[in-house]
């Protein structure tokens, strides 16, 4: 009898066991327009597929085990936390387990600063409050912003929460290399993240092309099939402003009219302005160039090459290189970027 009891409770246990690692998750999607369709739950960290579902009208419900909870999206929308237990996502946020809660938490807090933040934007606009006082408005929010995702990561160094919190804050604080990786050492599931990971390799190239550092070359093959290299231009004695710009990057079509008066005024001068397109499809490129009037030299259909050597992770950016290669400011813009084209060519 009693080996009949023992084993009925270890069956039990294990039953339990088996059942203490279970998921589901079960999404509203905005509409109806994926119904009958296979939808993908993505490893939001590695970019892998590990379950796949039918959508059923606006429904979708995934179901599986997981050993260690991990960021997750479904086909690349709304990032959620799989761990054991039954989680809801709806209106792009997830609820129903330790760290969604906790997650919902922390994008109520980003929520509300946007908010606010609109706000301060239309009291400017108003005329209700100057711009020092925006400006001032702005870093208070700015330093909460820092200290809500500070303090869930530190909360969850030891889990998936962690991760996406630990990249909220390192992509808005301003930290260096080494005080990074002096984190990151007390955090080895954070520390072993891809996504953390590319932005560690960010902050490395921008540390090897940062101001002082000689040019890094590269080479692409452009639309015409022609292959191009940075070498070509930088380095060859004159200063050389090079924008890296896409034909469909608002700010960089807006950028262009500063361009053109540095172009008109220093040109034959001692300063080659050159465009390096990235991101961007080639006949995109072209008729871009056209319509916007652009007659200094090219490089395109580059790609990410230049953009992943320079560490470079938005567009516009305007890199002033010297005379012998080296570079003298990076991400100049409009004035700014007048007044240090300026400087420097009154010095030649």
């Amino acid at each position: 009898m009693k080996k009949i009891l023992f084993s009925l409770a270890a069956a039990a246990l294990l039953v339990s066991c088996g059942n203490s690692n279970k998921y589901s998750v079960t999404m509203t999607l905005p509409n109806s327009d994926l119904a009958g369709q296979t939808v993908y739950l993505l490893n939001y960290d590695t970019e892998d597929t590990v379950a796949s579902a039918v959508v059923a009208d606006s429904i979708v419900k995934f179901e599986g085990s997981v050993e260690k909870d991990f960021l997750a999206s479904m086909d690349g929308r709304t990032v959620f936390v799989v761990e054991p237990g039954e989680i809801i996502v709806k209106d792009g946020e997830a609820s129903g387990t330790k760290l969604n809660d906790a997650l919902a938490s922390l994008s109520g807090t980003v929520k509300s600063i946007i908010d606010t933040a609109n706000g301060i934007m239309m009291d400017v606009h108003s005329g209700a409050i100057d711009s020092a006082a925006c400006a001032n408005a702005m870093d208070s929010l700015n330093n909460v912003y820092l200290e809500a995702f500070k303090s869930v990561y530190e909360a969850n160094k030891d889990n998936s929460l962690g991760i996406l919190a630990f990249t909220g804050y390192v992509q808005n604080e301003e930290m260096t290399l080494d005080e990074i990786e002096a984190e990151l050492a007390t955090a080895p599931v954070v520390a072993q993240s891809k996504q953390v990971g590319k932005i560690i390799d960010v902050l490395r190239k921008e540390e090897m092309t940062a101001e002082g550092a000689m040019f890094t070359d590269f080479t692409v093959i452009d639309a015409d099939g022609k292959e191009q290299k940075l070498s070509d231009y930088v380095g060859k004695g004159d200063y050389v402003l090079a924008d890296f710009w896409a034909s469909w990057c608002g700010p960089c079509r807006a950028e262009i009219p500063n361009i053109k008066k540095i172009y008109e005024k220093y040109k034959g001068k001692g300063l080659t302005v050159l465009g390096i397109a990235v991101w961007d499809k080639p006949e995109d490129t072209k008729k871009a160039i056209d319509e916007l009037k652009i007659s200094w030299q090219q490089i395109t259909n580059a790609g990410q090459v230049p953009t992943d050597l320079y560490g470079i992770q938005g567009i516009p950016h305007i890199i002033l290189f010297g005379p012998d290669g080296k570079i003298i400011a990076r991400d100049l813009r409009g004035e700014e970027m007048i007044a240090k084209v300026d400087e420097v060519m009154k010095k030649k």
